[in-house]
């Protein structure tokens, strides 16, 4: 038996209990345009996509799980600690009470998410979610130890992989360097011409 089930087991012996985000959480969306981002900002923005633009002025400062509205719905996924400005068409999720980590609910929802909202779906795809639909998300109710050792674990993965694709670069730079030193022949001086 691993920790987790031992945690389970030992805090939840009668089984799990679900609950919709609303009653967990505040959900909302942000009011900045793209447009606003600066090259050197002091403040990140989150957009509906991966990457993070920076901006002068914040609208939020908590802690959040952030999602688009549109476009990479379930495939998205930001955490963020502290002040942020958020776009017009991207949801913010503030857990707002003590029994529940917001990082445990991060990567519940990574893993869960596109399933919920794909069975919501009409067709195979979701261009595009509403607050309600966010709102009926269900989620696992566990003790606080369990969440914060499952967070443990993913966070020591994160953070393997980090490393991994820091040494998978630094190979492929070095392979490269080699590459061309060691196949940058001169075609002239090697065919015997002056």
């Amino acid at each position: 038996m691993n920790t987790i089930e031992k945690l389970i087991q030992e805090h939840c012996p009668d089984g799990v209990k679900y609950r919709e985000l609303k009653e967990v959480a505040y959900i909302g969306t942000g009011s900045t345009n793209g447009n606003e981002a600066t090259e050197k900002g002091k403040y990140p923005l989150f957009v509906r996509s991966k990457t993070v633009k920076m901006i002068d002025t914040y609208e939020f400062d908590e802690e959040a799980i952030i999602i688009p509205g549109e476009g990479g719905i379930g495939e998205i996924f930001h955490y963020v600690n502290g002040k942020y400005a958020l776009h017009q068409r991207a949801y913010r999720i503030n857990i707002f009470t003590e029994e529940i980590l917001a990082k445990f609910i991060y990567y519940y929802m990574m893993a869960n998410f596109k399933k919920f909202i794909l069975q919501k779906a009409v067709n195979a795809t979701v261009s595009s979610i509403r607050k309600p639909m966010i709102e009926k998300f269900t989620i696992p109710i566990i003790p606080l130890p369990i969440q914060q050792e499952i967070v443990n674990i993913l966070e020591k993965f994160n953070q393997l992989e980090e490393e991994l694709n820091a040494e998978l670069e630094a190979r492929r730079k070095q392979y490269n360097f080699y590459l061309n030193q060691l196949m940058g022949f001169d075609v002239v001086k090697l065919s015997g011409r002056p």
